[in-house]
């Protein structure tokens, strides 16, 4: 059996979330934790579900005002939500 040099525990977890592909699930749930923060409280109340499918976020917006709103910053939110993990999580936002 070869021995492994010793690594701190960060190193240890972020080897294992990348060894059973769970990092990118994990920047999702960041992303969506996220939201409320990156759009405002206000802007949140009109939505009322966010979740992320093939690297694509979608949202359901109670309000065609707040969704005309959202959709014209689109970009400016996209790049704020994957500044969140780091890296690009996402790709795309589409507003219901």
């Amino acid at each position: 059996m070869e021995r492994r040099k010793p690594i701190h525990i960060s190193e240890a977890i972020k080897e294992l979330l990348n060894k059973n592909n769970l990092s990118r699930k994990l920047d999702e749930v960041t992303i969506q934790q996220s939201w409320e923060r990156v759009v405002g409280k206000t802007m949140a109340k009109y939505t009322k579900r966010v979740y992320i499918n093939n690297r694509t976020m979608y949202v359901e917006v109670t309000s065609s005002v707040a969704r005309n709103e959202l959709s014209m910053n689109r970009t400016l939110l996209l790049e704020k939500l994957n500044a969140e993990t780091g890296r690009e999580t996402i790709i795309d936002i589409i507003f219901r």
